[in-house]
């Protein structure tokens, strides 16, 4: 057991008592900082499982939140990890808030990820850890429906992050922008973002940046609700609904 493991189970002890985490005694300040985080991320998880989006609510009115990531490579658990991270409030295809960080990670991004992606290690130098700005993100997208295009890897990287750290997994509602893609066009297939945005033919200057791509998506969302709407999906229902019956 190592000194972090006994350290939290000493301060949940204490906490369970009724112990104030301010008078929890043998804490360093530096450890009552990252149990509060702990205890915030926490929290903030909860309150957002709490939150509802009714089923019969109208696409337009639902906030969806597109999100993106750039990572050293395609595994969390082999030590990959994120290095820019960015996401864009929309209501009805409209963009409202903008949310861009680059990270540091502990180790070097690779050559060929710095040619693809023009970020390099001197650009991220003194960008804030991933522990430190999680909660900022975590905060951003805490109170809408979130989507992106493959985004089942900017969750996994995500998730491990959650739960290496604070033992807890983000287990909001969100949907794969490719499979709406190809319900609305099937029998085509979408299997990238550039067949995506050729199709609606939206340009992205600067693809495979995080905030590039996540504003040439706010674009992409706005074109695909107008086609849902044309197909009469007019609600969330409605939508889940279309998905399930995609051939697999």
């Amino acid at each position: 057991m190592n000194e972090q493991h006994r350290f939290w189970q000493r301060a949940l002890r204490m906490l369970s008592l009724g112990v104030p985490i301010e008078k929890v005694s043998s804490v360093s300040e530096n450890e009552r900082h990252t149990f509060q985080q702990e205890v915030w991320v926490r929290t903030l998880l909860k309150e957002q499982q709490k939150k509802h989006i009714d089923m019969n609510m109208h696409l337009e009115h639902i906030p969806f939140i597109i999100i993106d990531t750039e990572t050293t490579g395609f595994s969390p658990q082999h030590g990959d990890e994120i290095f820019s991270i960015a996401a864009a409030k929309t209501r009805n295809g409209q963009l409202n808030d903008f949310y861009f960080r680059l990270i540091r990670p502990e180790k070097e991004i690779p050559e060929h990820i710095s040619r693809l992606t023009g970020i390099r290690m001197e650009d991220v130098q003194s960008a804030p850890r991933l522990k430190e700005e999680m909660k900022h993100f975590l905060s951003f997208i805490s109170d809408g429906l979130i989507i992106g295009y493959h985004i089942s890897h900017d969750l996994s990287f995500m998730n491990h992050f959650l739960w290496m750290n604070y033992r807890t997994k983000w287990t909001g509602r969100f949907l794969e922008m490719q499979q709406v893609m190809e319900m609305i066009h099937r029998p085509a297939l979408f299997p990238t973002l550039d067949e995506a945005l050729c199709h609606y033919k939206i340009p992205c200057e600067r693809r495979h940046t995080a905030d590039g791509d996540v504003q040439a998506m706010v674009e992409l969302w706005k074109r695909i609700l107008e086609d849902l709407k044309q197909k009469q999906i007019e609600t969330l229902y409605d939508l889940y609904t279309a998905l399930s019956v995609m051939p697999r």
